[in-house]
């Protein structure tokens, strides 16, 4: 998806379908592309997670996540022309689109990951990138949850799934450390499946990241919110 300098979709034009619709309807369509948006995560990390335990045909994989990736582009787009046709929205609207790209910059890094593999052919997977696939995992259900009561508008409850993010990507960040350590360790792997490798964990690490964006966007709003 486009996007101009401060991270925000361009091209995208109102609907002239939504002009129709009830604002109160209106508003609750916010919310509920946003929890699209979370499912549309939550499914990507756990097919992400699945084809690791079969890399055989790392394009399959690079496939499946592609078209997950272009869904959350759709609904996106889809939230951003309704976001472009409602004049009073019950979140500032700078927020659903924040939280929007956000999440879908976590599918964006699983795809990134998964091109990888069918460019570098890489058909096997390594201990570490089972790790952060279940901290991904982990992280994409607390997003999954958190957006689920951002839609029940429990938003002081929201908190203590952010903290789990937060955790979550701190562990990331160890993982990536140890992940490194061992692989410029092992002087009997080849020099290339090194530099492979380390760009990998670097991106899976990225993702754990992203999911920390969706986290710092939830505490802004129950800040402003609550």
């Amino acid at each position: 998806m486009n996007r101009n300098l401060f991270g925000q979709a361009v091209g995208v034009l109102p609907n002239p379908h939504w002009e129709r619709i009830p604002l109160a309807k209106r508003n609750q369509q916010l919310f509920d592309y946003l929890v699209q948006i979370a499912d549309n995560v939550r499914n990507a990390a756990a097919e992400f997670e699945r084809g690791l335990h079969n890399l055989s045909h790392p394009e399959a994989l690079a496939a499946s996540i592609k078209h997950m990736e272009v869904r959350g582009d759709d609904l996106t787009s889809d939230m951003v022309s309704l976001l472009n046709a409602t004049y009073i929205t019950p979140l500032e609207r700078e927020d659903f689109l924040a939280l929007a790209i956000k999440m879908d910059d976590v599918v964006d890094g699983l795809e990134a990951c998964t091109v990888r593999f069918d460019l570098y052919r890489v058909t096997s997977a390594t201990p570490p990138m089972f790790d952060f696939a279940r901290n991904i995992v982990d992280s994409a259900r607390e997003v999954h949850e958190a957006i689920a009561k951002l839609n029940a508008r429990r938003l002081l409850d929201i908190r203590e799934h952010t903290l789990r993010i937060n955790h979550l990507e701190k562990s990331g960040d160890e993982l990536l450390r140890d992940s490194l350590r061992a692989l410029f360790q092992d002087r009997d792997r080849d020099v290339l499946e090194v530099i492979k490798l380390k760009e990998v964990y670097e991106i899976l690490e990225g993702i754990t990241d992203r999911c920390q964006d969706v986290a710092d966007v939830l505490d802004s709003v129950i800040v402003k919110n609550a």
